[in-house]
């Protein structure tokens, strides 16, 4: 699931654009779909549990589960790895440069303007629209390669609900307002630290004796 890993991360990323100091605590469904023929999966289905200062998406496909958990405040990003009880730490500053969804950092921003103090995007404002039963407005949102991102920010949440790259989209519904159990925001005990880097680079030739 890595390849869809990166497009979750990336999707999550998004939050970055709506982060309050205080938001609405709130859980809800979710739904992520891409069409980019690399992704070894096309859907996944979870959970979303956002709580003062954390945002935590439970994901199943294909057999495995696996959970992001985002802390505002460290600006890092813990993928958890349910099956083997491993995770892998992504600090938000690792992501520059991957600007699909124009990722920078977790910040808070003024709700009238997304882009506002980001010189590299740019944000249109399409209009207020409902989407899972909820009042959102419509941003689109354009990076300096003329890529788009479509976010709809919920008024009261003052978050996505749903985002729409060019190839990926995330869809938030079933919202219900309230507080998550804080043990979600934690890495379970047991559960060990991989380094994703030292698994991603090809191994060194041994010298021969």
């Amino acid at each position: 699931m890595t390849k869809f890993i990166a497009v979750s991360l990336l999707l999550l990323s998004a939050f970055a654009y709506a982060q309050l100091p205080q938001i609405t605590p709130f859980t809800a469904d979710l739904l992520i779909s891409t069409t980019d023929p690399q992704a070894d999966v096309q859907e996944i289905t979870g959970t979303v549990y956002a709580g003062n200062g954390h945002v935590r998406m439970n994901m199943e496909s294909g057999g495995h589960a696996t959970a992001l958990i985002t802390d505002f405040a460290t600006k890092t990003t813990d993928v958890l790895l349910i099956d083997q009880k491993m995770y892998i730490e992504h600090k938000v500053d690792a992501l520059r440069g991957q600007k699909d969804m124009m990722t920078d950092t977790l910040k808070p921003y003024d709700p009238a303007n997304p882009c506002a103090n980001e010189p590299d995007v740019t944000c249109k404002k399409i209009g207020v629209e409902q989407v899972s039963g909820r009042t959102c407005d419509h941003w689109e949102v354009t990076d300096k390669q003329g890529r788009v991102t479509n976010l709809w920010i919920d008024q009261q949440l003052h978050l996505p609900i749903k985002v729409i790259t060019k190839d990926a989209t995330m869809l938030l519904s079933n919202i219900k307002e309230g507080e998550p159990d804080t043990s979600l925001f934690a890495i379970p005990a047991g559960y060990h630290k991989i380094d994703l880097g030292s698994m991603t680079k090809p191994s060194s030739p041994q010298p021969h004796n």
